[in-house]
């Protein structure tokens, strides 16, 4: 069987079209090296805009890998189906986006089911210490077949290395940073947020345990005993089952109850409304547990649309914030940081004007994408070298 080889096959975890920053970071790559490389791509589920000149191959109409793992028939066909792909269209390069598709590549190179020339990238989304000690084994035993490594942040590649050398393994390491995507690129100042009369609290991500939303809930709270009706709130939660539909649900009706027309709430919104989201919002807050964000994604699509941005410590978020004094453990210290630019307009505005700039000296588009290519060119010449 034969079929066009590839230079580059993207794999991932979720479907394309579903919520989430391995998703959005997978797009934002395919669009940055369609043009320059024969380019497939390996996810769960239809994809409902593809891209032209992109090979994309569709293996189950389920949409996360994780749902395939509960049926292990079902799931081992999808791991032959996938070394059908590699054996058939040969591609120089293997990227894997999430965790699974990782283990599965690496199965099969490890077994000498697909070749053991194929270079395998794995970028690592989630963060070193949030993993359990079986699941870190895991990865230490796929990751001998692994070529490079590839983190968000530089906390997370310091973790990972430092394991994998007691270990004794030595890959290739390289760090890209996340960025917001096109959409964020260009700030529209007619629709920056310039109502000096309220104060707009946000907080955006998907309804999961570790994303502590009751630490949300808590802050906008306490935030409205101080400020009173000039508060408002505004959440998105990205929901992926029923049972988080049905939490955000109750949520969202406390919340109602508290605000009334002063919060505003709404589920699985698309990334032109996210974008919107952000420009209403005066200060953006992630509530994540501590040690669980290898990078935080919605802190930098906050900061492009000039908004001031609170994290717990909870990992690389805190680097991406890069002020310590924006990193609170408790709902009293985010308060009192909150207050601290309500009654200070010349320090919110500060603020708000260095996070735009922070995002294009960092977090640009340009520079995702130009380490991304820079990383493949080097591959496929020495790729080529050794031909």
């Amino acid at each position: 069987m034969s079929g066009k080889k590839l230079d580059i096959l993207l794999m991932g975890d979720n479907n394309l079209d579903t919520v989430g920053g391995e998703q959005e970071s997978t797009k934002i790559i395919i669009n940055g090296i369609k043009d320059k490389y024969s380019l497939g791509v390996i996810q769960p589920g239809r994809i409902n805009k593809p891209k032209s000149d992109v090979i994309y191959f569709d293996l189950t109409k389920q949409t996360r890998i994780k749902h395939l793992v509960k049926t292990p028939l079902a799931f081992i066909r999808y791991i032959l189906d996938v070394k059908n792909i590699i054996n058939t269209h040969k591609p120089t390069i293997i990227h894997t986006q999430a965790q699974v598709s990782f283990f599965i590549v690496a199965l099969l190179k490890k077994f000498r089911l697909i070749s053991k020339n194929i270079y395998l990238i794995h970028t690592e989304r989630g963060f070193f210490t949030k993993y359990s000690r079986v699941f870190k084994y895991i990865f230490y035993y796929f990751m001998k077949d692994l070529n490079m490594l590839v983190t968000t942040t530089k906390l997370n590649m310091k973790h990972w290395r430092e394991s994998l050398e007691e270990k004794g393994l030595h890959l290739n390491y390289t760090i890209i940073e996340n960025t917001a995507g096109e959409i964020f690129e260009k700030f529209d100042q007619t629709l920056e947020n310039k109502d000096e009369e309220r104060i707009v609290i946000g907080f955006a991500g998907r309804y999961t345990e570790w994303k502590n939303w009751p630490l949300a809930v808590e802050i906008s709270e306490n935030l409205n005993n101080v400020i009173g009706n000039k508060l408002w709130v505004k959440m998105t939660v990205g929901c992926l089952d029923e049972k988080s539909l049905e939490s955000t649900k109750q949520m969202f009706e406390k919340l109602y109850e508290i605000f009334g027309d002063r919060f505003i709430g709404k589920i699985n919104v698309d990334i032109e409304e996210m974008d919107k989201f952000y420009y209403d919002v005066d200060v953006f807050i992630l509530t994540s547990n501590k040690n669980t964000e290898s990078f935080g994604r919605t802190l930098v699509e906050a900061m492009s649309r000039k908004t001031i941005v609170l994290t717990t410590d909870a990992g690389g978020s805190v680097e991406v914030v890069d002020n310590k004094e924006n990193v609170c453990s408790s709902s009293d210290e985010f308060v009192s940081r909150i207050l601290e630019f309500y009654n200070n307009p010349q320090k919110m505005y500060n603020e708000k004007k260095q996070n735009l700039i922070r995002t294009k000296q960092k977090y640009s588009l340009e520079n995702n994408i130009k380490k991304h290519l820079t990383l493949y060119k080097k591959i496929k010449k020495d790729s080529l070298e050794v031909e």
